[in-house]
């Protein structure tokens, strides 16, 4: 046998290892009964008690690939949302509450997050058969100042405040509370309110939420992504578990690892907004976690 014969053989076996550990089954951890989800049962995209959203569904693909049932303790995503359902124990039995809470920021101290499994940017959204096209802030502007001035729905503390106003947009800014009174609306009632019924002509607001409520609407919305933002401005998004569940958490970050086609496949049918051509500058600034594990 040659010595590239023996370098082919101990390839093909690498190669064969590799594929048969992606493969491979993975098991729940020693009496794990259920994936115990932590979820907003009023949140689409992400998620709702009717399991419409797309973190709804990854779990149940989790379940799946466990051999699990799934079950959620369902409350609001606001603050307080971490030490009232993955932080809490139920009084009358001592144990918590849930075990996974979905669509986390990469980067936060109440949990201990995985790899990330979805990214987005900010988008601009209008209603269509207006006459002009949106693709960046320089565009409101622009066309504001050759056909009248668009009148622009934001919410408070917004990414892309700043750039408006230096645009010479303040006259032009509607602003919104984030968080209404009523648990069961989130930021895409922007969408299916005022811009649907014209107290608005664009909306700009987290890409997720963009991508999903202008594609139910009943008026046609455009929704193009602001990419001009920045790396900066791309925000990663991870599963979340206690940080004193360490093979939990690399459970489902070797489940991110095998399935991570079938859940981009999933997130793509949510229509978030494409992040090709994102603006490298400014970059996002690297943290020291960043080279954990």
């Amino acid at each position: 046998m040659t010595h590239f014969q023996r370098w082919t053989i101990l390839l093909s076996g690498l190669l064969l290892s590799s594929v048969t550990a992606q493969a491979e089954d993975l098991k729940p951890l020693p009496g794990q009964e259920a994936v115990r989800v932590c979820a907003d049962g009023y949140n689409l995209p992400y998620s709702n008690n009717k399991g419409e959203g797309f973190d709804n569904r990854i779990a149940e693909m989790l379940g799946e690939e466990l051999g699990l049932p799934v079950e959620y303790y369902y409350f609001p995503q606001r603050i307080g949302f971490s030490r009232n359902t993955i932080k809490k124990t139920d009084p009358q039995t001592g144990r918590f509450l849930c075990d996974l809470a979905m669509s986390i920021p990469q980067h936060t101290d109440f949990l201990k997050p995985t790899k990330p499994y979805w990214s987005s940017i900010e988008a601009v959204v209008y209603r269509k058969g207006e006459g002009y096209e949106l693709n960046n802030l320089e565009d409101i502007a622009r066309v504001s100042k050759e056909q009248g001035p668009l009148r622009i729905g934001i919410f408070d503390r917004g990414v892309t405040t700043k750039k408006l106003l230096e645009l010479g947009l303040a006259d032009q800014i509607q602003y919104y509370q984030m968080m209404s009174g009523d648990v069961r609306e989130n930021a895409g009632r922007i969408i299916k309110g005022p811009l649907a019924e014209g107290e608005i002509d664009v909306a700009l607001l987290w890409g997720p939420i963009a991508g999903y409520y202008a594609s139910v609407s009943d008026v046609p919305m455009t929704v193009n992504p602001l990419n001009e933002l920045g790396e900066a401005m791309v925000f990663s998004f991870s599963m979340g578990t206690r940080y004193q569940d360490k093979k939990w958490n690399e459970l489902l970050n070797k489940f991110i690892d095998k399935r991570r086609d079938d859940i981009n496949a999933i997130i793509a049918e949510y229509h978030f907004p494409s992040l090709e051509n994102v603006n490298p500058y400014p970059k996002k600034r690297p943290r020291k976690e960043d080279d954990d594990d």
